[in-house]
């Protein structure tokens, strides 16, 4: 007898402005782990069968957040990874992130930390921040 069982899921592609509604069938093992994409159907392009199998097997998503900023004209300066990284790593870096202080001046596209916990993907500042104008 076998542990796995088949499971069939809709959801939609979000690979471009199309947003094919996918029909995918899964093998699932006893612990509700996906073994194996057995097929997709409802894609209008090939990307549609790569990101249901990225999906399901392991989901990537860009992580947005912001750090403290020291000696600036604001006090938290957006970011996010520069390439889309696995989504069980996420509370991992914010773990590591929640630590961080950068300072002034920084600019949008500046690496605010290489190579997020050995992804090969930088976290990388979204806006300018100046330095602080001190007051005479």
């Amino acid at each position: 007898m076998s542990d796995t069982v088949i499971e069939t899921l809709q959801f939609n592609c979000t690979t471009c402005p199309s947003e094919c509604l996918l029909t995918v069938k899964v093998e699932r093992d006893a612990n509700d782990a996906v073994v194996e994409v057995c097929s997709v159907i409802g894609n209008n392009c090939p990307r549609g069968d790569k990101f249901a199998h990225q999906e399901l097997t392991c989901p990537m998503r860009v992580l947005t957040t912001t750090v403290a900023v020291s000696g600036g004209d604001e006090a938290l300066l957006p970011v996010r990874t520069a390439e889309a990284i696995p989504l069980e790593l996420h509370a991992r870096a914010m773990d590591l992130i929640r630590g961080l202080v950068v300072n002034a001046p920084i600019r949008m596209g500046d690496v605010v930390l290489p190579n997020l916990l050995d992804t090969g993907t930088d976290l990388i500042a979204s806006m300018d921040i100046d330095r602080a104008q001190v007051a005479n």
